[in-house]
Parts: structure tokens; C-alpha cells; sequence
């Protein structure tokens, strides 16, 4: 991929990162649809461009993130520790087995499974608007409350299911307040993220001998994502409070399905 495009996806994680529709699958269905992308490499890019919306929710929230370091804030860093550790034991194996299978499909097959997984994220969203209490509050959370957290946020490794979509789904079927839940969501992404980009250097690349494949553009682009982010995260959470988001995803979800088995009958 040239530049112009990887700006492209840049400018998409920067966006759709704060709203519950999966800025991964659109990621994996622009890279692999438009740019003619391994879809492997489709899924690397958009954990890497995760890195820059992760850096605008470190600034947005870094007091929040200095007491949990400081240990001024224990019961964050709780939350903060037992998300990512509960992300790593479903995250792990999803990212193995789709290596493995992402090496050997064809790239509709993938975009026919993110469609799928889109419908299934507007699922998700629907059934937690359902069973929205909006009664506890963010310091009423339980060790089982974050240790659920981090397994939907597992899943999240799904091109098509949104990370944000099935946090926040999770905690509002909880109960949780919308600003809280949103909230808590945005502050578990930073050392998951992290966790995740750490993993993929390890595994991959230092003991897998692979090359990153990245230009020196990638920093460049990482920074723009974190800078457009942090202004845009106001505005889209805002929309995101407005808007039923669940109606996009079948909407997304079904004409990505449709165009596959349109494209799939006619060759």
C-alpha cells in the first residue's frame, strides 16, 4: 500500500475508534477490498494504528492513569491489571488461530466473515440499550465486573466486532451508567492495546523472525491518528449517545454479505 492509502485507514481508526461500529473490520474491509491487502497484514495494521487513538486516551485520562501508576488510585489499577490479563487469555488464542487460518483464505472469505461479525457486534448493541439499567456507578464495579470486561474485550480481536461496541455493551447490561461504561471501556483499550503491540513484536517478529513490513511513515501516521483522535473523541461520543448504533452495523453488516455473494455468483 502507498501512502494515500495507509492515510486512509489512518483517518479511519482515528474516527470510528470512539464509536461502537469497529474500526478493525472497516480497517480489514478497506485494506483487503480496496487496496488488495493480505488480510493478515490488514488485521497488523489496525492493531498498530491502535496505538495512536490509545496515546489520545492516555492524554485525555492521564491523571487518571499517574494515580493508578502511583498506586494513589488501587482499585483503577485493579480494573486496569485484571482486564488485560482476562483480554490476553481470549485474545491470544483468537489472534493465533486467525493467523493461521488468514494465511490460507481468500480475501472475500474474510470480508463475508466481517460482514457477519458486524450484524453480530449491532447484536451486542441492541441487547445491551435492552437491558440498560443506568443505575451503578463506576466505583460500583466488582473483581467479576472486570474480569468480564476484559474476556468480551478479548473478542475485540474479530475484525468486525467492535471493542468499544462489546465493553460498553457489557457494562450497560451490567447496569453501569453510559457515561461510566463508556468511560471504563476507553481507560481498559490503553494496556490492552499495549499488550497486544508487545505480543505481536515478541512472537512475531522477534522469535517469529518476521519483518514488520512498516514504513517510516507508519510513526507519522500513528501520531496524526493520536492527534485527530483526542479532538474528535468529544465530538463522536456525543453522536455515539444520540445515535442507535446497532441499526449502522446490520445496515454495514448486511450490504458487506450482500456485495460478497453478489461478487462470489457472478465470477
Amino acid at each position: 500500500m502507498n501512502f494515500w492509502q495507509r492515510l486512509v485507514l489512518a483517518l479511519i481508526q482515528s474516527i470510528l475508534e470512539w464509536l461502537p461500529v469497529s474500526s478493525e473490520g472497516f480497517i480489514v474491509l478497506t485494506s483487503v477490498n480496496a487496496f488488495g491487502a493480505d488480510p493478515s497484514a490488514a488485521i497488523r495494521i489496525a492493531l498498530y494504528f491502535h496505538l495512536g487513538t490509545a496515546i489520545a486516551v492516555f492524554i485525555k485520562y492521564r491523571k487518571e492513569y499517574i494515580d493508578a501508576i502511583l498506586f494513589k488510585d488501587k482499585k483503577l489499577l485493579r480494573l486496569l491489571i485484571v482486564s488485560v490479563l482476562s483480554t490476553a487469555i481470549v485474545a491470544i488464542p483468537l489472534k493465533l488461530l486467525l493467523e493461521k487460518i488468514f494465511t490460507r483464505t481468500a480475501g472475500w472469505v474474510v470480508t463475508l466473515l466481517t460482514g457477519i461479525a458486524l450484524i453480530i457486534t449491532g447484536m451486542l448493541l441492541q441487547y445491551g440499550t435492552a437491558r440498560s439499567q443506568n443505575s451503578l456507578e463506576m466505583g460500583d464495579r466488582k473483581l467479576w465486573d472486570e474480569i468480564g470486561l476484559g474476556i468480551v474485550q478479548g473478542f475485540a480481536i474479530l475484525p468486525g466486532i467492535s471493542r468499544s461496541g462489546t465493553t460498553y455493551t457489557y457494562l450497560i447490561a451490567r447496569g453501569f451508567k453510559k457515561e461510566d461504561a463508556f468511560k471504563m471501556s476507553f481507560l481498559i483499550s490503553l494496556p490492552a492495546v499495549i499488550a497486544g503491540i508487545a505480543f505481536d513484536i515478541l512472537f512475531d517478529v522477534i522469535i517469529g523472525g518476521e519483518s514488520l513490513g512498516f514504513e517510516w511513515d507508519y510513526l507519522v501516521l500513528m501520531l496524526l491518528v493520536a492527534v485527530i483522535g483526542y479532538f474528535m473523541m468529544d465530538a463522536l461520543l456525543i453522536i455515539a449517545r444520540k445515535i442507535s448504533f446497532h441499526y449502522i452495523c446490520f445496515l454495514l453488516g448486511s450490504i458487506t454479505i450482500l456485495l460478497v455473494l453478489i461478487l462470489f455468483t457472478v465470477s
